[in-house]
């Protein structure tokens, strides 16, 4: 953006596609100052436009503001700004949702502002979906992610797997006695079908269910999965929830097991794969192992340190 405040991307100026792709960039990143930096350019458009300039703000440029505001949470500005718009289409809605689930507004508010955007849009959507399913996701509410994935289907929309992932991380986030179960069951539903392909953000949804509730041994052989998967490479967050898992699992051999993945992880990054490098979290994860294993004392942990 400062090549366009300058006007030296093109002699005679930046024009209407350069203010977008600037704006756009805006709405990939999270600096913190990307909504305000943002603003001054859609402001700088309106003013033109106001002027009898040839810029108008284009539906994309509001759209990439929308990101902006939504990826700091700010709701108020974008259910403002979506106001605002003649003709606002699907991204317009569903960032404005996204920014209600970043922000700090309760659940209550959330779930009912949402369901009231996505009335407003209509029609049924992938994309709305996607972000209402996220927001579901926040709060750990399982049982209205699975409702969600029925009116698509009853809506003919086709659920993918961003969908179906986010119903599992609401039901790893869900207190219910059988979350682990209704995870699987989504889990199985998409491995059955020739329609999706799975990603590792698919296995990691599963993990997260496993992890949270000390599920060791199912979590162990999701890796193990993974780990012979041909199409999935694990990273540091793969293994970290597998040792997760032993350290909520109270197993007297969780320490054991956490250096076991520990090592595993080093072999793996020094042969090349470099996602799956322990940080400090991964450390923490096999520290509270070693402590729960009862079998070393904190002072024992200083070769973690390298």
């Amino acid at each position: 953006d400062e090549l366009i405040v300058e006007g030296t991307i093109k002699r005679d100026g930046p024009d209407i596609q350069c203010y977008e792709a600037v704006l756009e960039a805006l709405g990939r990143c999270r600096d913190a100052d990307a909504p305000s930096r943002a603003e001054a350019l859609v402001t700088r458009l309106e003013v033109m436009s106001e002027m009898g300039g040839d810029f108008h703000p284009s539906l994309l440029a509001y759209n990439s503001l929308l990101n902006c505001y939504a990826n700091a949470g700010m709701a108020g500005k974008a259910e403002s700004l979506l106001e605002r718009l003649d003709d606002p289409d699907s991204f317009s809605f569903g960032s404005t949702i996204k920014a209600i689930a970043n922000s700090g507004k309760s659940q209550l508010v959330s779930i009912s502002r949402a369901e009231s955007l996505a009335n407003t849009f209509g029609t049924g959507n992938e994309i709305i979906f996607a972000h209402r399913l996220k927001l579901c996701s926040k709060w750990g509410l399982g049982n209205e992610a699975e409702q969600l994935i029925r009116q698509m289907e009853e809506q003919h929309l086709d659920p993918g797997v961003i969908h179906y992932t986010a119903a599992m991380n609401a039901w790893a986030k869900n207190s219910d006695h059988n979350a682990t179960g209704r995870a699987e069951k989504l889990f199985k539903r998409m491995e059955d079908s020739s329609s999706f392909d799975l990603d590792l953000a698919a296995y990691h949804s599963l993990m997260l269910n496993y992890s949270t509730r000390g599920q060791s041994k199912k979590a162990q052989r999701l890796l193990q999965r993974i780990l012979e998967s041909p199409n999935m490479t694990p990273n540091r967050n793969t293994f970290t929830m597998v040792i997760d898992s032993y350290a909520r699992s109270q197993s007297k051999n969780a320490g054991q097991k956490a250096e076991e993945l520990l090592n595993e992880m080093r072999e793996l990054h020094a042969a090349g794969n470099h996602e799956v490098e322990p940080d400090n979290i991964t450390y923490a994860s096999v520290i509270r192992c070693k402590q729960i294993s009862k079998d070393v004392k904190i002072h024992d942990m200083t070769k973690f340190e390298k």
